[in-house]
């Protein structure tokens, strides 16, 4: 917990100094719109910020509570709600994300929703995933090694097995697409590469410094394609 604590603040500490190298970049979140709560059974719901109001769900908890959604989805394998005079069920297991007190939460692997730090046509989080790794069962290192999973292998010790463990990772949301991908370099140059003067500033950082700048690029095209919700 401590190290997730620790890589949160020096997260959002090494993003305040990238804004500072930028004058000319508005801030990283000022829409011209209130994000309405509720819970999206969808990501369409997110796209036309159109939720299924907490007014609209049957429950026994106290909505006035600024935690009524989360709680609800959290103490409740489904939720019963109305819609146009009829009655629904939805399995929690199912439902997208919510948005809570201004915050959006994107559901995202073994059912925990995870808060949207930047929100935008892309938008960053930040999850705690299982990891598969390969060590070895005798005294050396074993080779492979996976993201979610990977090939066995064979090391100086003998047979690598698998070990699951918890991992943080950041990953971003394509607002146009519903695409959840990890938060690298290459796959944010494919969202950049739809505004080419900013994919080509983008690229004109050395590579190994990319990463660096990840954070202020995101903001930069978020400022330059801001969200549009319909009317």
């Amino acid at each position: 917990m401590k190290h997730f604590l620790r890589y949160i603040f020096l997260s959002i500490i090494f993003s305040v100094q990238l804004l500072a190298q930028d004058d000319s970049l508005s801030p990283a979140f000022r829409p011209d719109y209130v994000l309405k709560d509720g819970v999206y059974l969808s990501f369409k719901d997110l796209q036309t910020n159109n939720p299924l109001p907490k007014e609209n769900i049957f429950s026994n908890g106290d909505k006035t509570q600024p935690d009524f959604i989360s709680k609800t989805l959290t103490d409740n394998k489904e939720i019963i709600f109305s819609y146009k005079g009829s009655q629904y069920k939805a399995e929690v297991n199912k439902v997208w994300g919510y948005c809570q007190n201004g915050n959006i939460y994107i559901k995202f692997k073994d059912d925990k929703f995870w808060r949207i730090t930047v929100f935008g046509n892309i938008s960053h989080f930040i999850a705690t995933i299982v990891v598969t790794r390969y060590v070895s069962s005798g005294s050396g290192m074993g080779y492979g090694g996976g993201f979610y999973g990977g090939m066995g292998g064979y090391g100086m010790g003998g047979p690598s097995v698998p070990v699951k463990q918890n991992e943080t990772h950041e990953f971003l949301l394509d607002f146009k697409t519903g695409d959840v991908v990890e938060c690298t370099p290459t796959n944010l140059e494919l969202i950049l590469s739809r505004d080419m003067p900013l994919y080509e500033q983008y690229m004109k950082i050395k590579k190994r410094k990319r990463k660096d700048f990840m954070i202020l690029y995101i903001r930069k095209y978020n400022n330059e394609h801001p969200v549009v919700f319909p009317k």
